[in-house]
């Protein structure tokens, strides 16, 4: 009977042990992220996410917004995508032409 109370006394211990060290690692996990941004798994994972963060975020900072500033939003999105996708060499950069924008420009 003893030898089951010491189990549940080191049980007890090895939990507070472990939930401290998870505390300690959460806080400075959300450190990091303040100070160096976070860090996604693939540049098509930042990109979608930027892009979708932009699309749920003016929607709720724009004024008025409505159908045509919705599909407007969505065209900034889709064109937000493509550049957070491009390599990051002069060529490329030379190369992209905003194509979702250009029916604005008429």
């Amino acid at each position: 009977m003893g030898n089951k109370k010491i189990r549940k006394v080191w049980l007890a211990i090895l939990s507070v042990v472990v939930l401290l060290a998870g505390v300690f690692y959460y806080s400075l996990y959300q450190d990091d992220i303040r100070h160096h941004g976070r860090l996604y798994q693939s540049k098509s994972r930042m990109c979608t996410e930027f892009a979708t963060s932009y699309l749920r975020t003016i929607q709720k900072v724009e004024p008025e917004f409505n159908d045509q500033k919705w599909q407007m939003g969505v065209d900034v999105e889709t064109e937000l995508y493509r550049i957070c996708l491009l390599n990051l060499n002069k060529e490329d950069l030379k190369n992209y032409s905003p194509t979702a924008l250009e029916k604005y420009r008429k």
